[in-house]
């Protein structure tokens, strides 16, 4: 029988609101649910009052090796494509490709105390002419000889302080077309627009009114749009641009408070990709290494 829940949805700001919910199955800690448009990881199975609490679902991937090194991948926000118990990628190192799959997920916690999805991968040695797809995270922080060093280096700055990593590509030749992507923005509805994109522009749901939640979106959008076209057309103070495959990638780093931030980068490129302005424009978002020749 469905179990019945009244899931405590705290935001980035420590903001609560309370969404009923039902499952198929008991919510433990660590399991992951989409409500208002989003991934909420449970932290807290019972409340006092007997309801869950949840917060922004994030997960990282941890490599063990064979010999016992383990080495941690950047943290991502949790989305459709993220992986899972029985999830093949690949790795490479010094252009050779390693074979991964992963093997356990748990709930973990990072050095402020906020709950993540931590999935544990081992080798499968199943290297083959046909092999999955790689993980960008890891293939590409390690592929030097296509990469840059400042590409690695952004992979283990990010690994190392806890933050985030967001990335968008432009296939070779390709130039974005940033009037499609204005237009996009002037067209973009209500009903087009999920809860926690309201949030990440700057709408309160419970405050503000209804008639003002497309607008407000709309201009935290245009604002964004025009600072991130600067940045990568300018000095690239807060968006990295790496050369791949005469193509180019572009990289922010950040933590979950800057996914709200209108000043953050890294919040431009989460607010604008979320609201899929940027695939308007033409980049694409790199789940995996889907630029690999």
């Amino acid at each position: 029988m469905p179990y019945a829940y009244d899931v405590v949805l705290e935001n980035r700001a420590g903001i609560r609101r309370i969404v009923p919910f039902t499952s198929e199955d008991p919510l433990e800690p660590g399991a992951v649910i989409r409500l208002s448009g989003r991934y909420w990881i449970v932290e807290e199975a019972r409340l006092g009052n007997g309801n869950v609490l949840a917060k922004p679902a994030r997960y990282r991937i941890r490599l063990q090796h064979p010999d016992s090194r383990e080495e941690v991948g950047a943290f991502r926000r949790f989305r459709a494509e993220a992986p899972g118990i029985g999830h093949a990628f690949t790795t490479f190192v010094d252009g050779r490709p390693e074979s991964w799959e992963v093997v356990d997920s748990r709930l973990a916690y990072d050095d402020q105390g906020e709950p993540y999805v931590e999935f544990v991968a081992e080798r499968d040695f199943t290297e083959v002419d046909d092999l999955p797809d790689h993980e960008l995270e890891h293939a590409l922080a390690r592929s030097l000889e296509q990469l840059p060093p400042k590409a690695a280096e952004t992979f283990d700055r990010a690994s190392g302080a806890g933050l985030a990593v967001e990335l968008v590509a432009l296939e070779p030749g390709e130039a974005p077309d940033w009037a499609e992507a204005e237009r996009y923005i002037d067209a973009l509805g209500l009903e087009e627009i999920e809860d926690d994109l309201l949030e990440l522009c700057g709408v309160n749901p419970d405050r503000d009114p209804r008639e003002h939640w497309a607008a407000r979106v709309q201009e935290r959008l245009r604002t964004d749009l025009a600072s991130f076209r600067d940045d990568i057309e300018g000095d690239h103070d807060e968006i990295e641009e790496w050369d791949y495959l005469d193509g180019s990638i572009f990289a922010s780093v950040g933590s979950t408070e800057d996914e709200a931030d209108p000043d953050a980068g890294h919040g431009w490129l989460v607010r604008l990709v979320d609201a899929g302005v940027l695939g308007a424009a033409g980049f694409s978002r790199v789940r995996k290494a889907e630029l690999d020749a």
